[in-house]
């Protein structure tokens, strides 16, 4: 066994799919760890103002420090007395390997292909979702902000394909039945010594 789990990564854009693949591959590697990227970002807690000039000099995600994040995935990569074989984490990302702190855990990277009106038709029926729930509060801040600022976040998610596309070891398509991503996935991770 190595001295850490094995890390795939999913990226795309909001609405891709890739919380749908993370249930999925969860339920065939019931063993496996979840990091999520949204439960420590802080683009959505920026101004818009300060988004705007963040995307004019670049984009560049590195900007952004990330250490709790950092200290998250150190955590669930640790090997513990108790595991039989090499973990496996499943790690959400919009940033793939282009943070390099965050991207340097990253064993293999899927991007979730999806165009960006099917992504943001997803993103909008979550929200909808959350409504019914009762659990909107939160969500119709974020969405506000995501529909007042996606003029300038379109390009920007396009922009993020053409970085993350190359260095990804597997692109899926976010049209496919989710099912048959994860399949492809299962598949991809086989070589590596990942089976369920």
């Amino acid at each position: 066994m190595t001295d850490r789990a094995f890390v795939i990564g999913l990226a795309g854009v909001p609405g891709s799919g890739k919380t749908t693949l993370t249930q999925l591959l969860r339920k065939r590697f019931a063993e496996a760890r979840l990091v999520y990227y949204d439960a420590f970002q802080t683009i959505v807690h920026m101004p818009p103002d300060q988004v705007r000039k963040w995307f004019a000099a670049g984009a560049d995600p590195n900007e952004f420090a990330l250490t709790e994040l950092i200290g998250e995935l150190t955590r669930q990569t640790q090997i513990r007395p108790d595991d039989g074989r090499r973990p496996l984490v499943i790690f959400e990302t919009p940033f793939g390997r282009i943070h390099r702190t965050t991207g340097a855990f990253i064993d293999f990277l899927v991007w979730v292909d999806t165009p960006l009106d099917i992504a943001l038709s997803r993103a909008t029926l979550a929200f909808l979702a959350s409504v019914k729930q009762g659990e909107a509060a939160e969500f119709i801040k974020w969405q506000t902000q995501y529909m007042q600022n996606y003029p300038f976040l379109r390009p920007m998610y396009l922009s993020q394909r053409e970085r993350i596309v190359s260095s990804a070891d597997l692109v899926v398509d976010g049209n496919q039945p989710p099912e048959e991503s994860a399949a492809l996935i299962r598949k991809a991770l086989a070589p590596h010594g990942i089976e369920p």
